[in-house]
């Protein structure tokens, strides 16, 4: 009898679904657009994987601004998640908005938030594709696919310094408008924003980074025709898991040109500053004449008061402080 209960119970256990992830995604309206996430849910939840997802995003930020708000910090604290895709802003993923290094700190920071609460979770970081611009009406597929480069060697260099592998969801658009000169995955030309069918794509290239399994065969289409869904399938079996150790799919890899504004946070040669993030008022472990620069390298001279500084003149926002031969990064945020 024990051992037909013990069969039974085994029998029960095989046949219970696997246990519901969370999967947080960190963005702006290249994220929401067309309810990305839940594409991304549909896929997975056909493939096997109970996932559940929510987001955080807003239109036209990057994730330096958003970190800067303390916003997102609380939500990725606030509970315990499994994975996580951030997607860096337009101007951060081209590298024309702040430093590439910067951009690298700001996602190890919310990283680093994830992994305060769950060691085991992981994350990607979402490439983005570039828009095409009209050129002589019929769309300028040549200065698509030179953008595209730009943007991925950025968003590259970002993943090595934060230690994350990306999704190459920029590089499955570029896998269909290298050979199709057609706007299947844009609305219009000049517009950022993928279309549905963009963004089932990106769906899939994010899918097959965060599970390494391919996507094909998936039965969720996400309200395109058959053909055209298993065709962006394809594509992101074509792209992704073939290029693992392109897309650092396993662990990131130290820099080899790092930026002249670039702090190791183990560096030896910072200093102690508090609290971090602040709304204005910082307690230093030093005194002296400090260079406050911003991440665009504006700089700023203050006299230090014994032992403290007021930032609350400045914008919200992630800035370097340089005393002497010693640097320190500090975020700001509004009270």
């Amino acid at each position: 009898m024990k051992k037909h209960i013990l069969v039974a119970l085994l029998l029960l256990s095989a046949l219970q679904p696997s246990a519901q992830e969370r999967v947080l995604f960190v963005g702006n309206s290249l994220t929401y657009y067309n309810d990305m996430p839940q594409l991304f849910a549909g896929i997975a939840n056909d493939k096997g994987y109970r996932v559940e997802v929510d987001s955080y995003t807003v239109g036209g930020t990057g994730l330096a601004e958003m970190l800067a708000s303390g916003e997102v910090l609380r939500l990725i604290e606030s509970d315990r998640w499994d994975k996580m895709v951030l997607q860096p802003g337009t101007g951060e993923s081209s590298g024309g908005s702040i430093h590439t290094d910067s951009s690298a700190w700001v996602v190890r920071r919310l990283v680093d938030a994830l992994h305060a609460v769950n060691p085991d979770a992981k994350v990607c970081l979402y490439e983005i594709s570039n828009g095409v611009t009209p050129g002589d009406g019929s769309g300028d597929y040549d200065y698509y696919l030179y953008t595209q480069q730009r943007i991925l060697d950025t968003v590259t260099k970002i993943a090595r310094l934060a230690e994350v592998p990306l999704a190459p969801a920029g590089e499955c658009f570029r896998e269909h408008y290298a050979t199709r000169h057609d706007l299947m995955l844009h609305s219009v030309f000049n517009d950022i924003h993928p279309n549905l069918a963009g963004s089932y794509l990106v769906a899939c290239a994010i899918f097959e980074t965060l599970y390494e399994v391919p996507v094909v065969p998936c039965g969720y289409y996400g309200n395109l025709d058959q053909e055209q869904a298993e065709y962006l399938q394809q594509i992101a079996d074509t792209v992704v898991l073939p290029n693992r150790e392109r897309w650092l799919m396993g662990a990131g890899e130290d820099p080899e040109d790092p930026d002249p504004l670039s702090i190791n946070q183990s560096d030896t040669q910072s200093f102690k500053l508090y609290p971090n993030p602040t709304t204005g008022m910082v307690h230093i472990d030093i005194d002296g004449e400090v260079a406050i620069y911003d991440l665009k390298g504006n700089k700023t001279t203050m006299h230090l008061n014994p032992g403290t500084l007021d930032l609350t003149g400045f914008t919200p926002g992630i800035y370097i402080l340089q005393v002497g031969s010693l640097r320190q990064k500090v975020i700001i945020t509004r009270p």
